[in-house]
């Protein structure tokens, strides 16, 4: 499976308020802008990796459960 349809897998799980965020995340990488540091500081981003959202354990739980 490439990377293009890993992600589309994902993206077919994720409940909207995820999708939102990663739609904010995939605009900015779209921009074509050189330094992720703006990325990095941006709320959408941190919004994505706090311990509310979760995703990053949705995202990975198959990888997760395999250890």
């Amino acid at each position: 499976m490439n990377i293009r349809q890993k992600l589309l897998t994902i993206i077919e799980q994720l409940p909207e308020d995820k999708l939102a965020t990663l739609l904010k995340i995939a605009l900015f990488l779209k921009s074509g802008k050189e330094s992720v540091q703006p990325m990095l500081v941006s709320q959408a981003y941190q919004d994505w990796l706090s311990a509310e959202n979760d995703i990053y354990d949705e995202l990975f739980a198959d990888e997760l459960t395999a250890r």
